[in-house]
């Protein structure tokens, strides 16, 4: 189909809010990304009326909209031709923290510093429920055998294992605060290596009275201890111990700045942390574990309902990155973590509510998002269901949602449940529960009867009237018809266009591409910075900033999009080896990219292949796992 371009680009701009509403303008493969001046003004109910629009959303500050490979970059010309001025680099980051407060914007940060210790301390669960479910003597009496018949190697190797963690955390916390305010990461570490020192009485040892360890007094009351298991301590002092470098930097000549500025940091912060902010804030830590745990612990699991009443809410205001802090002073407390016991339950809600909606609707594209998005769900991966489905509609599936969260996070407080970790929930949240028969049994059946009750209900009650209304019959909503046969034939297998590991749909790291709403697609996490074709066939676009490339053959139209909001960086560190119009085979380079560059501007590098005709195809499936090489078989197409 042919489209008048200039039409749409004018439509665009009157459906957004006009001119004077859109502050600039920029594309990726897929996406025309606008930041408003008010997001008010954009009329989404218009804009998806638009010839060749496929859906929008508004995440990051910028208002996307998706016209897909090969027509975005054409509207986008015609915006800019209208007036529209291009997006830069600084706008696209100034615009993800437009609108936040500063409390929002401290969240935001506090987010940013503990979402990196997470895949440490989801190891560390699983190994501490493995020791619970394996090393506890109902389990070995099943052998006939006590702890006492396990080699001591083996229990040193697993309290390795299971103690590292804890154990360092606060250097883990220290240079993941350095990374995110500037300062050196290195000094960070060591800094909180410092502050666990083995010379320094153990924290540890030094709470349990039975021990006979205690602090090292100064002046006869200031405590010095080490800090293992403690947050704040080594929080606060990355923050100041961050700010501190960047003042030396700037003010220490620089022929000394290589020496001086290290060794000042390290010796000011250890004498501030030992003597002044450690004593404090761990003090201040202790308080606010005993409100918490009291809280958890109030009678009738009044606790665990407030808590899962609010999670979703929570989760929409950006406030539950603090809650990071709290589950890993949970851990390194007392070794459970009661809160990962309401937030699966959560899961399995959105879960059942989403996939209610999904198989009840007659709307086409909720039908197509639906089940990826409950799919993700249940891996936990709950944004694709709470954006895409449940609350695009109404407020009725949030608020059942919501309800039934709270509910389920009462009983699991009534039952005592509690995983050994955090940053894992749902299906493999269960894991961290395997350290008791009766956790693990608890969690299962009470798992079930949330996505039961939650996929029951609204189907009976809250599947919003919206999304039982067919779709009318639009042209624009079709898949555009390649414009002219191409010689190459129908590929029945693509290959892997790099060398890395597979990522399923639901796992890449963007919901336009997880949903599947450009096409059933997959991806590559790369190794090498080199793009290989995976099948035969023509160029029939390339972007620009060459991170996008397009690729036909007889019935088969693929996107490789390289990596994710790399239109950002405004081709710094693409290279393409092609051009549009020119055949090229299974297992021609492409593309090359900077993989350093990529991870230096803060986006994923995730390489996407994504058969965007997938509809008129018979089926696709993935046909990789794991590791993968250039040309291994990727996905399996039937026309």
């Amino acid at each position: 189909m042919n489209y008048d371009y200039a039409k749409i680009a004018r439509e665009v701009i009157a459906a957004v809010g006009g001119p004077e509403n859109i502050r600039s303008a920029a594309h990726c493969a897929t996406r025309l990304r606008l930041i408003v001046a008010d997001r008010a003004k954009a009329d989404d109910e218009k804009v998806g009326e638009i010839d060749a629009v496929k859906g929008t959303f508004y995440t990051a500050g910028q208002y996307q909209i998706i016209f897909g490979t090969g027509h975005v970059n054409r509207v986008y010309e015609q915006i800019t031709q209208l007036g529209i001025a291009e997006t830069t680099a600084s706008e696209a980051k100034e615009a993800k923290m437009e609108g936040k407060n500063r409390v929002q914007k401290a969240i935001r940060t506090f987010g940013d510093v503990f979402v990196p210790v997470i895949p440490a301390l989801v190891a560390t669960g699983l190994f501490l429920g493995l020791k619970g479910a394996l090393l506890n003597n109902n389990f070995l009496a099943l052998f006939g055998m006590t702890n006492a018949d396990i080699p001591q190697t083996f229990q040193v190797l697993v309290d390795v294992l299971s103690g590292t963690t804890f154990a360092f955390l606060p250097a883990i916390v220290c240079w993941s605060t350095f990374r995110v305010f500037g300062g050196s990461p290195v000094l960070g570490l060591i800094l909180g290596l410092m502050l666990v020192n083995g010379s320094l009485p153990n924290a540890y040892s030094v709470a349990d009275p039975s021990s006979g360890v205690t602090p090292l007094m100064l002046f006869g009351f200031i405590p010095i201890v080490g800090y293992q298991g403690s947050i704040l301590p080594a929080f606060v002092a990355g923050v100041l111990g961050s700010k501190l470098e960047k003042k030396l930097r700037k003010t220490v000549p620089a022929v000394f700045d290589f020496m001086i500025t290290p060794f000042l940091v390290l010796l000011i912060m250890l004498v501030l942390s030992l003597l002044v902010i450690g004593p404090l804030l761990h003090a201040l830590e202790n308080v606010l574990l005993v409100i918490v745990e009291s809280a958890l612990a109030l009678p009738l699991g009044l606790g665990g309902l407030v808590v899962g009443f609010f999670w979703s809410i929570i989760t929409l205001t950006g406030v539950h990155h603090i809650f990071n802090m709290l589950e890993i002073s949970l851990l390194s407390s007392t070794g459970f973590n009661p809160f990962n016991a309401i937030l699966c339950m959560c899961g399995f809600s959105s879960a059942g509510v989403c996939l209610a909606i999904s198989l009840k609707a007659k709307k086409k594209e909720i039908r197509a998002i639906g089940p990826s998005a409950t799919a993700s769900a249940l891996l936990g991966i709950g944004e694709p269901a709470l954006f895409g489905v449940i609350l695009r509609y109404g407020l009725k599936p949030f608020l059942l949602s919501c309800s039934i969260n709270g509910v389920a996070g009462m009983i699991a407080m009534l039952l005592g449940m509690k995983g050994t970790g955090n940053g894992i929930t749902t299906i493999p949240g269960m894991l961290l529960y395997i350290y008791s028969p009766t956790q693990i049994l608890m969690y299962i059946v009470l798992a079930a009867a949330v996505f039961a009750t939650a996929f029951s209900l609204t189907w009976m009650f809250a599947v919003p009237p919206e999304v039982m209304e067919a779709d009318a019959p639009k042209g624009a909503k079709k898949a555009e018809p390649a414009p002219a046969p191409v010689p190459a034939p129908f590929p029945e297998e693509l290959g892997s266009v790099a060398k890395g590991s597979f990522v399923p749909m639901e796992e890449i790291p963007d919901q336009t591409f997880a949903q599947g709403v450009l096409g059933t697609c997959c991806g590559v996490t790369p190794e090498e910075g080199k793009v290989y074709a995976p099948m035969d066939g023509t160029i029939s676009q390339l972007a620009e900033t060459c991170h996008a490339v397009g690729i036909e053959a007889e019935g088969v139209e693929l996107l490789i999009h390289v990596g994710v909001d790399t239109v950002e960086m405004k081709g710094d560190g693409f290279q393409s080896h092609v051009k549009e119009g020119q055949t090229v085979k299974k297992g021609d380079l492409l593309l090359t990219v900077d993989l350093e560059k990529v991870k230096a501007a803060g986006h994923p590098s995730t390489i996407v292949v994504v058969v965007t005709n997938s509809d008129d195809l018979a089926s696709v499936e993935a046909a990789a796992s794991g590791a993968v090489r250039p040309g291994d078989p990727l996905m399996r197409l039937k026309a």
